[in-house]
């Protein structure tokens, strides 16, 4: 037993050493934190790690992927130095997906396993009649929405469509803040007070943001989900966003059509056919060069269209849209999009495959209860 363990710490000496090692202090501290507690028989939790690694500057909440993306990096690492200067040892270290503790394969002891060709012969046919088994009989359909981001070739940033808001005297008799629809950016507020120049001392544009309820909890389900697949990504709000990032990274933005700025002439340059003024969308029908008219409408019931828009941006990166007027078509949507039965039997239903598209959805439902989705139109690029 003590040479064993002699035997993995050498290896880890080895690997801790190595260029793709020596140079990287947190995947370092990292591996050598999993492999003390896999001899040890310690169980390590995701915040217990967090905490090791980045002390007092970790917080469970606010970094609750930020454990399993180092993680996840430290695999990869492991797999890129057996693939170069460790690719004669004799033993392995893997940390399988979703795990903390670390599995050491001993090479010779596996090769010594399949010696015998009848045995290599046999376990060549067992592992033809799964992948077979598993041709014919698989049941999960396939899905190329987030297949892009999931393959990293980019990195990831989610946008919050936020609201332009005004400080002014209200008419309560205090000082606050207020919005006007019909005002959604400093361009809007500009040619305001050009029109109505006597109120240009009475009113300040707010510096502060404004969110409506989609912006959470889209924000939670994106971070669930890209979480589950151990991605990154950087959260910001679309007026904090810089528009020359259009061709740096992949982009997922939620919001209101009020909110996109310049990601309407995104959205309308690649779906020329669609016009979005205010919270009414104008199709034109490519058939028979008829427009259709959309309109979203609150009350006891309330009906949302919704566009969920999947584009490629200047270099290939992916771009994917949630838009609607109100908050309830956005967050079914992106619930709905971030299921993975859900998005994959849409694909199915629609022959999609690796096509871009823009999907209309009309979202409704009675006082806030029991909404549901039904899809309007589709427009595949």
């Amino acid at each position: 037993m003590v040479a064993e363990r002699q035997k993995l710490e050498y290896q880890l000496k080895k690997i801790l050493e190595s260029d793709q090692f020596s140079r990287s202090n947190v995947n370092t501290v990292l591996l050598s934190l999993l492999f003390s507690a896999t001899i040890e028989g310690r169980k390590l939790k995701e915040a217990t790690i967090g905490s090791e690694i980045f002390g007092n500057s970790y917080d469970p909440v606010k970094n609750d992927n930020k454990v399993r993306v180092y993680v996840h990096n430290l695999r990869k690492k492991l797999s890129a130095y057996y693939e170069t200067e460790g690719q004669n040892d004799k033993v392995i270290f893997q940390i399988e997906k979703g795990q903390y503790r670390v599995i050491f394969k001993d090479v010779e002891k596996k090769k010594s396993l399949f010696s015998k060709p009848g045995i290599v012969v046999g376990f060549l046919v067992l592992i033809l009649f799964f992948i077979v088994a598993f041709l014919l009989f698989r049941k999960e359909p396939s899905s190329d929405f987030w297949e892009g981001f999931l393959e990293e070739k980019f990195s990831i940033t989610v946008l919050i469509g936020d609201h332009f808001t005004i400080e002014s005297n209200l008419p309560t008799g205090g000082f606050g803040t207020f919005r006007d629809f019909s005002i959604n950016s400093e361009q809007d507020f500009s040619q305001h007070l050009q029109q109505h120049p006597e109120q240009a001392s009475q009113m300040v544009p707010n510096q502060y943001p404004y969110v409506t309820k989609m912006g959470p909890y889209s924000a939670k389900m994106l971070s669930l989900y890209f979480g589950d697949h151990e991605l990154s990504f950087d959260l910001l709000l679309n007026s904090e966003w810089d528009k020359s990032k259009i061709n740096t990274g992949s982009l997922v933005y939620v919001g209101q059509f009020k909110t996109m700025g310049f990601l309407k002439n995104v959205f309308t340059d690649y779906f020329p056919n669609y016009e979005i003024i205010g919270g009414k969308i104008t199709r034109r029908d490519l058939t028979n060069n008829d427009n259709e008219t959309f309109q979203s409408r609150s009350g006891k019931q309330i009906v949302d269209y919704t566009i969920v828009a999947k584009m490629h941006g200047p270099v290939n990166n992916d771009i994917v849209m949630f838009l609607s007027d109100n908050d309830i078509g956005v967050i079914r949507m992106v619930e709905y999009f971030t299921d993975k039965d859900s998005v994959a039997a849409f694909y199915d239903r629609q022959h999609l495959l690796e096509k871009d598209f823009a999907a209309l959805f009309k979202v409704s439902g009675w006082e806030r209860t029991g909404y549901t989705m039904e899809l309007i139109r589709l427009d595949i690029k």
